[in-house]
């Protein structure tokens, strides 16, 4: 092959991966975009749920006594705030609430916190106080909102104080949010559990379009193959029409000006072979072959009966054994047989891909 050739076929190659290669990418970027807008639509949802779960249990206690009964049996709330002028925001205020529980009269004080959410803890733990975090229905919600249901579900000790839930997200390709929440923050309890990011339809429709733009790549590159190849063909033929008009200036022999004796013949069998005219006298017969045939003939001649290889004969009259040489040797020998038709006692006989004999009946 052509080393321009070969150049283009790289380059061509090298591209239609690049293209793959960019098409891949682009489509790992739009997973990505749509794996995080899921997320952020799968943290509403599991806020929503984690709201609708706690009213729900904070809705259907037990005891038949009123919500403002409950409350005051529970715990008291001691709300205390005060400005500080050394923060840079003068309207910055310091508080901390202090819950003391029923039963053994135990103290809670957290500090830096809002009113509205001393009053969310209160509910929390009201609701845990007489059922607690309920994973079915956290899970009927999710499905309902078109989610995977919860997985790793857990409830654990710990005294971070979470208001609000606290989200991370897992995972590379296969992505997961991962919950903890403080379901119950006065008694130190809290929940864990990771829920499935679905990224729905997006995979489906991703596969496909990567399927599609492979296969227009491996058309393209059919199609790149053939033409190339269709190129080789015609180089191929563009030499040995080369190789032919070279062998037939070649062979364009001027005669010598003085009548050959008959002693300068070649006698093969019944055929006088007169190399400097490029003729054969069989009887009263005549034939003129090219000087390129007659230069096979005197090889093949100088040792009758005997196998005379193709390399041999290529590299003596034409000077390298290329596909084209090879080429035009077949027809030569084809020309020569022709030429000694008229002899029944001399044959050229191919041995397949080693070489000629020159065969003469005694």
């Amino acid at each position: 092959m052509n080393k321009r050739i070969k150049t283009v076929w790289a380059l061509s190659v090298a591209t239609m991966v690049l293209i793959l290669l960019g098409q891949a990418y682009w489509l790992m970027n739009q997973y990505r975009l749509v794996t995080d807008m899921r997320v952020e639509q799968l943290k509403t949802a599991c806020m929503e749920a984690i709201d609708k779960e706690q009213q729900w249990r904070y809705d259907t206690t037990e005891g038949g006594d009123t919500l403002e009964n409950m409350k005051k049996k529970t715990y008291t709330i001691d709300f205390r705030s005060k400005k500080t002028s050394g923060k840079a925001d003068s309207n910055y205020v310091k508080s901390s609430v202090t819950f003391i529980l029923p039963g053994n009269k135990k103290r809670r004080v957290l500090k830096d916190m809002s009113i509205n959410d001393a009053m969310d803890l209160q509910n929390r733990y009201i609701a845990s106080t007489y059922r607690r975090f309920d994973k079915h229905n956290m899970d009927s919600t999710l499905t309902a909102a078109g989610h995977d249901t919860t997985q790793a579900f857990r409830f654990y000790k710990t005294n971070r104080c979470m208001v609000k839930p606290v989200f991370t997200v897992s995972g590379t390709f296969s992505k997961r949010l991962d919950v903890k929440y403080s379901s119950n923050p006065l008694e130190f309890e809290a929940v864990a559990f990771s829920i499935a990011v679905n990224p729905g339809e997006i995979i489906s429709a991703m596969g496909w379009q990567l399927a599609g733009s492979t296969l227009l790549v491996l058309v393209l590159a059919f199609c790149l193959a053939y033409q190339i190849k269709t190129i080789i063909i015609q180089k191929r033929i563009d030499g040995i029409r080369h190789e032919f008009m070279k062998n037939m200036i070649y062979e364009m022999k001027q005669p010598p000006a003085v009548e050959p004796a008959a002693s300068e013949a070649v006698n093969i069998g019944e055929t006088a072979f007169f190399y400097s005219l490029n003729e054969l006298r069989h009887g009263a017969e005549k034939v003129i072959i090219t000087s390129r045939q007659a230069e096979i003939l005197q090889l093949l001649a100088e040792r009758k009966n005997t196998l005379v290889s193709r390399e041999e004969l290529l590299t003596e009259v034409w000077g390298d054994d290329s596909y084209a040489n090879s080429m035009a040797l077949n027809v030569q020998i084809t020309y020569l047989r022709r030429a000694l038709r008229s002899d029944p006692t001399v044959s050229i006989e191919a041995i397949i891909k080693k070489g000629y004999i020159l065969k003469v009946k005694k």
